[in-house]
C-alpha cells in the first residue's frame, strides 16, 4: 500500500486546511512509502520532501526533492522544481 500511504502523507503535509495537516504523521507515512518503493518513485520522494518541509526539516526537504528530481518523469519536473525552490526558502508547500 505504498501509493496509498504516500497519497495520505501528501494530504497531511500539504493541505491548505491547518486542521487537516499533521506533519509528524505525514513524515511517518511518507518515509514508509519511500522505503517500500526502495526510493525509486519520484512522487513518493516528493511526498516525503513535503512532509519534511511541513515539520520544519528544510535541509532534508531540499535533499529529498533533489532525489525526486533525478527520478522524475518530464511532466513532474516543473512542479518539483517549484517546490524545491520553496523548500530552499524554508517555506512548506500548500495545495491550492
Amino acid at each position: 500500500y505504498a501509493k496509498a500511504q504516500s497519497n495520505l502523507a501528501w494530504l497531511l503535509a500539504t493541505s491548505p486546511e491547518a486542521a487537516v495537516r499533521n506533519g509528524v504523521e505525514a513524515l511517518k507515512l511518507a518515509a514508509k512509502a519511500v522505503e517500500l518503493s526502495q526510493g525509486k518513485d519520484a512522487s513518493m520522494l516528493d511526498a516525503l520532501a513535503a512532509a519534511y518541509a511541513e515539520t520544519g526539516r528544510f535541509r532534508e526537504a531540499v535533499e529529498t526533492a533533489r532525489q525526486a528530481l533525478e527520478l522524475a518523469p518530464p511532466p513532474l519536473v516543473p512542479a518539483l522544481k517549484a517546490r524545491l525552490a520553496m523548500y530552499e526558502r524554508q517555506e512548506p508547500f500548500r495545495e491550492k
